[in-house]
């Protein structure tokens, strides 16, 4: 089930957990994480320096439909099962 991150998840200091994240994901029993551009570069500032920002959490895909398109691809989290191909 894709869920969308709530509005204050990474929106205050106190709450920019991963453990917070991690709970909400397993509480919620999320198979895809929805989260606007904001949040994904607040969840970005936790990861490594040398690496490339996740294309999941947990397993479970990350998606930013806000962010244009050419960055989600340059990221490795672009969604396209939302376009049609013949």
């Amino acid at each position: 089930m894709r869920k969308a991150l709530p509005v204050g998840m990474f929106g205050d200091n106190d709450q920019s957990r991963l453990t917070t994240l991690r709970n909400w994901v397993l509480d919620h029993q999320v198979t895809e994480i929805e989260m606007s551009e904001r949040q994904f570069w607040k969840f970005a500032e936790f990861q490594p320096v040398a690496e490339k920002p996740w294309m999941t959490f947990m397993g479970r895909p990350l998606r930013v439909p806000a962010m244009p398109e050419a960055a989600q691809k340059s990221l490795g989290i672009f969604d396209n099962a939302g376009t049609l191909a013949i």
